[in-house]
């Protein structure tokens, strides 16, 4: 039953003119097609940004017309492959037979990646990988115990840590690659026991200079970063961390380590990650966070920003080296979406987006490439 004040409002509307209902049906329809003008741009714009068919691969190297990725084959097999950004195709390049380990973090010279592997024989290789051509050659190899090697570059130098272990000590030492013999020169080396001498936990090239995680074994929680000429191999000076960061250092073991301007980041065993700000020998704490990653540039060319994610999660990170700020944002993504991996060439991004939903195999939902201005135009200061 209507009442009579309803009743009167809704003859009021029925009487107003045909005009005035022909107003509002244009208003409607032009601000519909707003919408989806809207949508429709948004829309292309995420496509733009997918770089197709690699999502159960792992991107490693971001080139400047293609992305290097690796995966495991059901033989347990590594290959390594090419996805061309211009042809949009995918083609393996490698495929390494009784593959043990890795790094996964290559370095890269032009369109070369270099990556070491290891065999379950005890064999380690170095593999550089020709994207231009898709042809690979082992340039080094040899036989030892340890699983895991390292490598760098400084401008075409290449830089390897590796470990090896005899009847008395263990030995730590940093080679530079000899193109002219195809052998490893020892630039730095140190030897330890379980109670005494100098072990090299991991290392870095920048600023012309290799930065050398160092510990003493024969003191507690002495862990420190030496600095050596990237050419004499003299020592420089050292470097000597906060609190915080020799606790994060010196408990959990490091996994990755880097050297950037007046920054260092460093991920332990625990993936923790944590950025310090060199002032003058000390290393004072920037950010660390759970999870904390690095999007990983192989060139290891001297960039105007850097970018940290947090994985399994949506938050990015921009770090002006020059301006020391730090920018902060989030991705957009859906409920069952999260950052898997990230890699850069230090002007773009390319990001791995995990399928939250698939919690056996962790598969790669898409994998897309933003540029660092792209990120930074919605990012707010931090510090």
């Amino acid at each position: 039953m209507v009442n009579g004040k309803v009743f009167f409002w809704l003859f009021w509307k029925e009487s107003q003119s045909i005009t005035g209902r022909q107003d509002i049906m244009k208003r409607l329809i032009t601000l519909v097609l707003a919408v989806c003008m809207l949508a429709l741009l948004a829309g292309c714009s995420s496509r733009e940004n997918e770089i197709g068919d690699i999502n159960n691969y792992t991107p490693i190297a971001l080139l400047d017309d293609a992305v290097v990725y690796n995966y495991i084959d059901d033989d347990g097999a590594l290959v390594i492959g090419r996805y061309d950004l211009s042809s949009k195709k995918q083609s393996d390049t490698v495929s390494v037979e009784e593959f043990y380990i890795s790094s996964g973090k290559p370095a890269v010279i032009d369109n070369s990646i270099i990556l070491p592997v290891t065999l379950n024989t005890n064999e380690h290789k170095l593999l550089m990988v020709n994207a231009d051509s898709d042809t690979s050659e082992m340039i080094f190899s040899e036989f030892n115990s340890y699983p895991m090697d390292a490598v760098f570059i400084m401008n075409t130098d290449i830089y390897m840590l590796s470990t090896m272990k005899d009847d008395v000590a263990t030995a730590t030492y940093i080679r530079k690659y000899n193109e002219n013999t195809g052998n490893m020169d020892i630039c730095i080396e140190k030897q330890f026991t379980d109670i005494a001498g100098e072990q090299i936990t991991a290392f870095a090239c920048s600023n012309e200079n290799i930065y050398v995680l160092a510990n003493n074994m024969g003191a507690e929680n002495d862990t420190y970063i030496e600095i050596y000429d990237g050419k004499t191999y003299d020592l420089l000076g050292k470097l000597y961390f906060d609190s915080e960061l020799r606790n994060f250092v010196s408990n959990n073991g490091i996994v990755e380590f880097y050297c950037f301007g007046s920054y260092i980041y460093l991920r332990n065993f625990s993936d923790y990650g944590a950025i310090g700000k060199i002032e003058n020998n000390q290393i004072k704490t920037f950010l660390n966070l759970s999870g904390l990653r690095m999007a990983y540039n192989g060139k290891n060319t001297q960039d105007d920003y850097y970018g940290f994610f947090v994985r399994s999660g949506r938050e990015f990170f921009l770090l002006d080296v020059y301006a020391d700020t730090l920018y902060k944002t989030s991705l957009v993504l859906s409920q069952d979406e999260s950052i898997r991996n990230a890699i850069s060439d230090g002007k773009n991004i390319c990001i791995s987006i995990l399928d939250e939903r698939d919690t056996e195999s962790f598969t790669t939902k898409k994998t897309i490439m933003v540029d660092f201005n792209e990120l930074k135009e919605k990012a707010y200061q931090t510090k």
